[in-house]
């Protein structure tokens, strides 16, 4: 469920003229996700691989990768 929040933040904010991953900082303490240091690891580690998966994404969509 995290996930799929955390996941819908980064669509949503990733093409609007803000901090998508400033977003995701707000949503994972929204939702109650700092804290822990394992957590907070595993927050991280996700963090970027979801905004890899947005970049390449946005690049797929501008026709840069094919």
């Amino acid at each position: 469920m995290h996930a799929a929040v955390l996941g819908l933040v980064e669509g949503i904010t990733e093409y609007l003229p803000v901090s998508s991953t400033g977003h995701l900082i707000l949503a994972s303490a929204l939702l109650g996700l700092k804290g822990s240091t394992d957590v907070e690891e595993n927050m991280k580690a996700f963090e970027i691989v979801i905004q890899g998966g947005a970049i390449l994404a946005v690049l797929g969509c501008t026709g840069r990768v094919s």
